[in-house]
């Protein structure tokens, strides 16, 4: 038997279902990649198949399925169809698994763990003299068997022994480096979809033959995912097939409210009814609340699970590892900068650029899953703008102050000062040919980009208000027009708007001293930023 739950383009993508029952299998894809969807679709499937399932429904965003198949709901809520503390739970789940019906073990508002456990319970020592193909999906798998932490310990015992038994299980979580490697390790099934933290994409690399197979997982779009394993022949990628049921799991909208005028007080709105309102007004509708913040994506307890893998110890033995002594996140300001400039070789004429500046280093950096960052403009901060001219029209093998002069077009005194400025910040060093002529030579340590080379994409990151402590900016819209003006006379900013993003300084302490990294607030990657 065979389970249509896909697309890859025209193709139906269909998984074996004795497989899926009575296997292992993960579901693994980060919020909004459509993870609860696709679980959603499978059980649909099943259903209209007449294969039993108990689904652990950590948010009550499953119900929905009730609304076009016969299933039993155990939970606190008042649509359930039996409570969560009085249900006789074995002869439910006994009814369940001989009769093909589908459970929904609604957890969302009780003591998660203890329920679950003793479902758990319950489910294997019944299909241990049952013994009829049955499946449970646990949402939410790193609340219940955690990496680090007290995992339960029948989920465990499912997993390596539920086979023989007909008890399937198929877990499904955000963050696969937070599930146990005793259970991640059993599935030879997997959906997969999009994922960009480190950790995570660490975590799921068993399941791949190369690191380029595991990078194409930041690559996915929401809704993609790679089925493998003994579900298909071979890794195939997929969209999930439309949902038959309401979706439960989607996010709620934000409609626009009626604006408040000067002078007006607010009308309360009472929930799920509509406004009350003393006299008919047109509809006004504002444009969406726009935020100048990255949301992050870590909390601080991951940031610092990817932090102790980063810890360094010379000598295993006669040298303690280092410990950590703070991890915090702070916001980094961000410039987005638009230009124009008059430019070109055989036809000069009006050009654009944009790009991201890191207001802390001048650093260019591109925002597309996660931070990225090349070299910008750092070591001609706080320089003038004849010092920028002459550092930047040096050439590699050196440049005599008469070629400079006729290179930047600046007259002799201008160009003696801003040689010394430049030897004073070591940006340029004096060397004497063979006929005693000196020449200049630059000491940049990275190129500077040419102003035609700055592309800057949108943000595709979600954004929200600044709510946390942002880094001072050292690059300011003043500072950046004078670096601008040095490389290129004729530019100027058309438009200069700070956005900030989230990062984790983590600080290290050892018997050799301290040292501190910078983490990703949205992907955990370590970035080349200096910590003052």
């Amino acid at each position: 038997m065979e389970l249509v739950i896909g697309k890859d383009g025209d193709h139906d993508v269909a998984v074996d279902a004795q497989e899926l029952v009575t296997g292992r299998t993960c579901i693994i894809a980060q919020s909004g990649a459509g993870k609860s969807w696709g679980i959603a679709v499978i059980c649909e499937q099943l259903l209209q198949a007449r294969v039993g399932f108990c689904l652990v429904d950590t948010e009550g965003e499953y119900s929905s399925l009730a609304e076009r198949f016969s299933i039993i709901r155990i939970g606190s809520g008042d649509d359930c169809d039996v409570g969560i503390g009085r249900a006789n739970l074995r002869e439910i789940i006994r009814e369940a698994i001989c009769s093909r019906k589908a459970v929904i073990f609604d957890v969302s508002e009780t003591e998660m763990r203890e329920n679950v456990a003793q479902l758990a319970e319950v489910l294997y020592d019944l299909e241990s003299r049952l013994k009829k193909p049955f499946l449970l999906i646990l949402e939410e798998a790193d609340k219940f068997i955690p990496q680090s932490g007290e995992a339960i310990r029948k989920i465990e015992e499912i997993s390596r022994r539920g086979r023989k038994r007909g008890l399937g299980l198929l877990v499904a979580t955000q963050r696969p480096s937070l599930v146990t490697k005793n259970v991640l390790s059993q599935c030879n099934n997997q959906i997969i979809g999009k994922l960009s933290i480190e950790n995570d994409l660490k975590a799921v690399s068993l399941f791949f033959s190369s690191h380029r197979e595991v990078a194409e997982l930041v690559e996915l779009e929401p809704g993609e995912f790679f089925v493998m394993g003994g579900l298909s022949r071979g890794k195939v990628k997929m969209r999930f097939r439309d949902r038959i049921c309401r979706h439960g799991g989607q996010t709620p909208r934000l409609v626009p409210a009626q604006p408040v005028r000067p002078g007006d007080r607010p009308r309360d709105e009472p929930c799920g009814g509509k406004p009350q309102q003393e006299e008919a007004e047109p509809p006004m509708v504002e444009p969406p609340i726009s935020g100048n913040a990255v949301v992050p994506v870590l909390i601080r307890e991951e940031a610092l699970d990817i932090a102790r893998g980063k810890r360094k110890r010379r000598f295993r033995v006669l040298e303690p590892e280092e410990r950590i002594v703070s991890g915090e996140q702070v916001y980094r300001p961000l410039h987005r900068v638009k230009i124009r400039y008059i430019g070109g070789v055989l036809r000069k004429t009006t050009k654009t650029a944009s790009f991201i500046i890191d207001g802390c280093t001048g650093c260019i950096v591109d925002i597309d899953r996660g931070l990225k960052v090349r070299p910008g403009f750092s070591e001609l901060l706080g320089l003038d703008e004849a010092a920028v001219r002459v550092v930047a029209g040096l050439a590699n093998g050196g440049s005599t102050p008469v070629e400079i002069e006729a290179e930047t077009h600046l007259p002799a005194a201008a160009v003696k000062k801003a040689i010394k400025s430049l030897s004073d910040a070591k940006l340029i060093t004096e060397v004497k040919t063979i006929g005693e002529t000196t020449v200049y030579v630059p000491l940049l340590t990275e190129d500077v980009p040419p102003l035609s080379s700055l592309r800057a994409g949108a943000c595709g990151l979600p954004m929200e208000p600044l709510r946390g402590e942002s880094l001072e900016a050292k690059v300011t819209e003043s500072s950046l027009r004078t670096i601008l003006k040095g490389l290129e006379p004729t530019a100027e900013i058309i438009e200069f708007e700070t956005i900030y993003y989230p990062v984790y300084v983590i600080r290290f302490a050892s018997e050799r001293g301290e040292r501190s990294i910078v983490l990703d607030g949205c992907t955990g990657k370590e970035l080349p930023f200096p910590v003052s």
